[in-house]
């Protein structure tokens, strides 16, 4: 058969994270008083003297740091300082507000890991009292800062503010450069098109990138010259439609080739039916054919089952199905957070996320990730300039991942390798082409 060009995204970091030998994505653990084994690594946390092998956010955040201090190594780069560069988090909420306290905490995490990466955090805490037209006038100066790589509101907002501003209409006012949460509903809408964007929502693009990896190193599907592994073939369930992880997440992977079942949500039934056992009927008929179950439903404002909250249980999953479960519900007392999956189910999946060290940290981690790539796209110019001077380099790696993924001899695939240079360093394409390629460059520069 001939060659088929290749015209999508190439290059980026999974080609490297997803063969570093010390990243260990299966992992056994244990995890409320139970051992769990085939766990999905989303962290390697440490607990007293337990420690866990490393997982995406190990691997991927120290990789960044050398990847900022070898910046100045590149000769376009001499005068760019990464830690010059901020991601900014917006927090609004008066400190004694219990309903914030959540969001300070996780803001603290965000903080700390961003710092870790080589850039510096900015935390702005605002009182609830702000109101929509001094949250518009602070916005117009963050987006004219180019010190600030990208920023986020955290949401939902406390008290006054949260009830008067609408975080929508504020979000879409985000420059598309700085989205680097995915909230505007611009970026929403690239994202499900599959069209250029700067960025991806944080947790779907998490949850993707920790089906991919076990897909490729445990199933030995082959990653897309893009960096994510095929799904085609693949019958997935998105289980939750929410704006920022359902839908988003069911785009996604539709984009991937996958067979895309639901999104399940809170009206699904047949016929306009949605009584209790026609509900669960459908979901169950669902999930027993899903390959994968992507659980994002969170906490639903129903009881599906008479003897458990959680949303999925054994009868309702297939022998050997993978479950990335993003939904974190304090549903029971109020203080451990528990996913759609119930914990005695987890024995019929060939490997899965626990609700701590899973897609939590996958989370944070693509959130400051895309923070590291905004600081590329503020200097996009010298990005281009970095490519330039690294022709063959670029050309050559371009040209084994499209080798690679196709199957075809380096000669047949050479064109379009050269092609997607071009693309790459031309200030007509969009800046995403060009972060991709520096990005895949990196481990050959550092050598």
């Amino acid at each position: 058969m001939a060659y088929r060009e290749y015209n999508d995204r190439i290059g980026g970091l999974n080609h490297w994270l997803f063969n570093q030998d010390e990243f260990k994505h299966i992992i056994s653990r244990p995890f409320r008083n139970d051992e769990y084994s085939s766990v999905i690594n989303g962290s390697g946390i440490v607990k007293g003297e337990q420690k866990y092998p490393k997982g995406y956010q190990d691997v991927i955040i120290p990789e960044l740091s050398k990847r900022s201090d070898f910046l100045k190594e590149i000769s376009a780069f001499k005068e760019v300082d990464p830690a010059a560069h901020k991601v900014l988090t917006v927090l609004v909420g008066d400190k004694d507000d219990p309903k914030v306290a959540a969001s300070r905490s996780y803001v603290g995490m965000k903080s700390a890991t961003t710092k870790l990466s080589g850039l510096s955090s900015a935390v702005e805490e605002l009182p609830s009292t702000v109101t929509t037209s001094e949250m518009y006038e602070m916005l117009a100066k963050w987006n004219k800062d180019s010190s600030i790589s990208i920023l986020m509101f955290q949401l939902p907002f406390g008290g006054k503010a949260g009830q008067e501003i609408d975080t929508t209409a504020l979000c879409n006012r985000i420059d598309l450069p700085k989205d680097g949460d995915g909230l505007n509903q611009v970026t929403l809408g690239l994202m499900s098109l599959g069209a250029e964007r700067y960025y991806d929502c944080c947790t779907p693009g998490g949850m993707v990138d920790l089906a991919s990896v076990y897909l490729h190193r445990e199933k030995g599907i082959k990653l897309r010259p893009d960096g994510i592994a095929s799904f085609g073939g693949l019958e997935v369930l998105v289980a939750g439609r929410s704006a920022i992880v359902g839908e988003p997440l069911f785009n996604l992977l539709k984009r991937f080739d996958a067979t895309v079942l639901g999104p399940l949500h809170t009206r699904t039934g047949t016929g306009g039916s949605s009584d209790k056992e026609t509900q669960v009927k459908v979901y169950t008929e669902l999930s027993k054919r899903a390959d994968i179950v992507f659980g994002c439903m969170g906490f639903h404002p129903y009881k599906v089952h008479s003897d458990t909250e959680f949303f999925f249980t054994s009868d309702m999953l297939k022998e050997g199905c993978l479950i990335i479960d993003a939904s974190t519900s304090f549903r029971k007392d109020g203080k451990k957070p528990y996913g759609d999956v119930d914990p005695a189910a987890r024995s019929k999946a060939a490997a899965y996320t626990l609700e701590t060290g899973g897609v939590g940290p996958a989370t944070v981690t693509k959130l400051v990730h895309q923070g590291w790539r905004g600081m590329l796209y503020q200097n996009i110019d010298k990005v281009r300039k970095a490519l330039e001077d690294n022709k063959n380099t670029v050309k050559s790696v371009f040209t084994e991942l499209l080798s690679s993924y196709s199957g075809a001899g380096a000669s047949e695939v050479e064109g379009n390798a050269e092609k997607l240079y071009g693309r790459a360093v031309s200030s007509d394409s969009h800046p995403v082409h060009a972060v991709d390629a520096l990005e895949s460059i990196f481990p050959t520069l550092m050598k």
